[in-house]
């Protein structure tokens, strides 16, 4: 982490002059420039070398980067005069503001994560099997017997333990919901939550409306080729940590980076996590299903001594691709299910009822028909597809291990901004910075839309990813192709910076 005393070097490194080799490919570059560390973290990191007896106290006029963004004035702000205070603490959704650019533009979208290809028919059977057999009024709120059943046996080998269908198991609207609720339930207004960053917003929107402060960790890259290359600093992680910490945000498959997180990866976060006594896991894997290169996918939740304080969170939307069906699902102790399906039943009551049993046939039809196996190859081929057109346009894609996002560097892509690229300071409003530039401009001038990456960073480490977009290649072979089309012909990759 970054204290305030340190912002005026910051400011005062981003914008020396460039060198001949800042020509080299930004990622590299800017991730190197800005891994300062305060005396506090130094000491901090002196004082566990000699052994650390108990948890570091927390100051609660601790000051960091991330207590305040002082560019939140200087957003554009859509609140009803009406609305609550707390409303006031939440920040504009990038995905709505580029969603409404990409439909002003009629542009290809591959910047919201959605397919744009037919769910399996063996899908859209099981939904008109469940509406036909009467499968249409109220299931208990934690979810209908048949599905929590149906993902106690899936899930039970895969956690290495037997997982109680009715205790230990909450069906929500959706992953976002279960998110949701989960902040809503375990998190109050003194309580800080730690999310490993770039993260998708959804935990941060929550702990904003809680009162709650968020605190970024952000993966790092001296130089990514691949996904595998972002990396977690365990120091800094548990720089981040204090006895007020009460949840941590984990994803993976990551989104955007795409980086599946390993088994001693996972392992090593944990021996942080249990540093903290009253420090709960949230870990968002709704793309489980989607690995590719032979890798595979491990569950925090099922490192030793895990269990009993992570809520695993899942998405039947992202698994059989039905993102509009809002069905999804959290796995975790009865301590932390239970008052995570009171704020679900107060919100929605229950989750649609022939969608839950459809997704309880969908499951049993995928392990028939082999369809798991199909996703990761279709989505791998899709995946590489994307990177040689990207390449072949002149951007340079980070490949994704997981999930259906990958990044992109813009580099070539030649925008007129304030500050050159790598030299804008980190109190920039987040709506100035050079990637929401060059996604505005492929939304305008190529007709393709992306989402720019520092969207997805807290204040103090936005820096990170200026010369980076996010794509979405979960679509159809002729949307990527029209897409690379767009690229080339709007003659936005022609011109380096």
């Amino acid at each position: 982490s970054v204290s305030h005393r340190d912002a005026a070097t910051l400011r005062a490194l981003v914008r020396q002059p460039s060198s001949p080799a800042s020509r080299r490919p930004a990622l590299a570059r800017i991730t190197k420039r800005r891994t300062m560390r305060s005396a506090r973290a130094m000491m901090a990191r002196r004082a566990r070398g000699a052994g650390r007896s108990k948890p570091k106290s927390s100051d609660a006029t601790r000051s960091t980067l991330f207590d305040a963004d002082p560019t939140l004035a200087q957003r554009p702000q859509a609140q009803s005069p009406l609305s609550s205070v707390r409303m006031g603490r939440t920040e504009p959704s990038v995905f709505a503001e580029f969603s409404e650019l990409s439909d002003k533009f009629n542009a290809v979208n591959l910047g919201q994560g959605f397919p744009d290809y037919a769910m399996p028919d063996f899908v859209k059977e099981a939904a008109v099997e469940a509406i036909r057999a009467d499968y249409n009024q109220y299931s208990r709120p934690a979810g209908h017997a048949r599905l929590v059943e149906k993902l106690a046996s899936r899930y039970s080998p895969r956690f290495g333990r037997s997982i109680d269908a009715y205790t230990e198991i909450g069906v929500v609207g959706g992953a976002t919901n279960a998110i949701f609720s989960a902040l809503v339930a375990l998190v109050d207004p003194d309580d800080e939550v730690v999310c490993v960053e770039p993260y998708f917003d959804a935990p941060k929107i929550a702990a904003d409306l809680m009162g709650a402060t968020t605190i970024g960790v952000p993966l790092r890259a001296d130089w990514a080729e691949t996904a595998a290359d972002w990396k977690l600093d365990l120091d800094e992680l548990d720089d981040a940590l204090t006895e007020r910490t009460k949840l941590l945000v984990l994803n993976t498959p990551h989104n955007p980076t795409g980086k599946v997180f390993s088994r001693e990866e996972l392992e090593g976060i944990a021996e942080v996590v249990k540093r903290y006594p009253r420090l709960l896991v949230l870990s968002d894997e709704v793309y489980e299903g989607m690995v590719y290169d032979g890798l595979r996918h491990h569950h925090v939740g099922a490192v030793e001594g895990m269990f009993e304080r992570t809520i695993s969170v899942f998405s039947v939307g992202k698994t059989f691709s039905a993102t509009g069906w809002r069905v999804g699902y959290a796995v975790g102790p009865e301590p932390l299910i239970a008052p995570l399906v009171r704020v679900h039943q107060a919100s929605n009551f229950s989750t649609p009822t022939p969608l839950q049993i459809a997704s309880a046939i969908a499951f049993d039809k995928a392990e028939e028909f082999g369809y798991f196996e199909d996703l990761t190859a279709t989505l791998q081929a899709k995946r590489d597809k994307l990177c040689r057109l990207l390449r072949t346009a002149g951007l340079s894609p980070i490949t994704p291990q997981g999930g259906y996002f990958l990044l992109a560097d813009t580099t070539k892509i030649g925008i007129p901004t304030e500050f050159p690229l790598w030299e804008a300071p980190e109190d920039l409003p987040l709506r100035d910075r050079r990637d929401f530039a060059v996604c505005r401009q492929l939304c305008e001038r190529a007709g393709v839309t992306a989402i720019p990456a520092s969207a997805f960073f807290s204040f103090g480490h936005r820096h990170i990813t200026d010369s980076l977009a996010r794509f979405c290649f979960s679509k159809k072979d002729d949307t990527l192709n029209e897409a690379f089309r767009r690229i080339v012909h709007s003659g936005l990759n022609a011109t380096w910076v």
